[in-house]
C-alpha cells in the first residue's frame, strides 16, 4: 500500500506516469466520487547542509526555491517521487493542498540519512529542518502551496518521497450514509478522509472479495489501526471511540487494479 515527477534542479528523477495535469490530489479523485468534496483550488500542474551550519528560514513568498510540481495519476491520492540525491543536495517538490487537509509525506533512503522538512508558500514552517525527520502527517493550515525540501546525507542515496492526500468524504445533507465509487491507480491504495464524533456506529464495506481488495481504517489522531486490508477486511463495523478524522483505505491486494464501491455510514 505504500507509496513520479521530474526534478526541476539537479538529480536523476523518474516519475510515475501522469496522463493529465490536475488541479490537486483530492480533486482528480473527487472527479471518480459521489458524493463529492470540493475540489481543492486553484488549479496546479500535477506524481545535510554542514552540521555547523544554522538551519534557513523558510523562504518568502517572493523568494520560492524552483521546485518540481508533484504528479497525481488521476484518481489517486498517493504519488511516489523516486531519484537520486548527493551528498549535501537539497531537492525542492512542491504540491498544492487546501486547509485543515491531511497531508502524509513520508522520505525514505537506503541508511535514512537524508533529511526532511516541510514550508508552505507563506513561510509557515510545518515541520522544520532542524527537526532532522524523514515523516510527517497532519492537518494543513491553510490553502497554498506547500514544499519539501529533501537533504542529502553525508553519501549519495537513492530516494523515495511518498505523499498522500485523502480524499475527504462528504455526505449529503441530512443523510448519514453514502456510497462512493472509483478504481485503484497504479496498484496503491485509494485513500479516505471522514471526520466524525465519538459514539456513533461507523459501517464501512467494499464491493470486492477479500483477495481482489481490502480495508485499512484507523485514526487520524490516535494512530490506532482499526481494520488491516493484510485480514482481508471487506465488510467492517464499530462504535467510534473518539472525535476526529478517520482514515478509510481501498487496498488492492498484489498491486492490481480494482473498480470498487465503497459504502460509508456513520449513525
Amino acid at each position: 500500500m505504500l507509496l513520479l515527477a521530474t526534478l526541476a534542479c539537479s538529480g536523476n528523477v523518474t516519475s510515475v506516469p501522469s496522463p493529465d495535469p490536475i488541479s490537486t490530489t483530492v480533486a482528480q479523485t473527487l472527479q471518480a466520487l459521489t458524493p463529492l468534496a470540493s475540489p481543492t483550488q486553484p488549479t496546479t500542474t500535477v506524481v545535510p547542509t554542514s552540521s555547523s551550519a544554522s538551519p534557513p528560514a523558510a523562504p518568502t513568498t517572493s523568494n520560492l526555491p524552483a521546485s518540481t510540481r508533484i504528479s497525481f495519476a488521476a484518481g489517486a491520492t498517493y504519488s511516489i517521487t523516486q531519484g537520486t540525491i548527493n551528498a549535501g543536495q537539497t531537492l525542492h517538490y512542491v504540491v498544492r493542498a487546501s486547509g485543515d487537509q491531511p497531508l502524509i509525506v513520508m522520505l525514505s533512503t537506503p541508511d535514512n540519512s537524508a533529511k526532511l522538512s516541510v514550508f508552505g508558500a507563506d513561510g509557515t514552517v510545518i515541520l522544520p529542518q532542524s527537526g532532522q525527520a524523514t515523516s510527517w502527517q497532519g492537518h494543513l493550515p491553510s490553502t497554498q502551496d506547500y514544499y519539501f525540501r529533501l537533504t542529502g546525507g553525508g553519501s549519495a542515496q537513492d530516494f523515495m518521497l511518498n505523499v498522500n492526500i485523502p480524499a475527504r468524504l462528504q455526505f449529503s445533507s441530512g443523510q448519514s450514509q453514502a456510497t462512493f465509487s472509483g478504481q485503484t491507480v497504479g496498484g496503491n491504495a485509494i485513500s479516505y478522509v471522514s471526520y466524525a464524533l465519538g459514539g456513533p456506529e461507523l459501517e464501512v464495506t467494499v464491493n470486492t472479495a477479500p483477495e481482489v481488495a481490502a480495508l485499512t481504517i484507523w485514526g487520524f489522531t490516535d494512530g490506532q489501526p482499526y481494520a488491516r486490508a493484510q485480514n482481508g477486511v471487506t465488510d467492517f463495523s464499530m462504535t467510534l471511540p473518539s472525535t476526529q478524522d478517520y482514515i478509510i483505505e481501498v487496498i488492492p491486494q498484489g498491486g492490481n487494479v480494482v473498480d470498487y464501491e465503497l459504502k460509508v455510514k456513520i449513525q
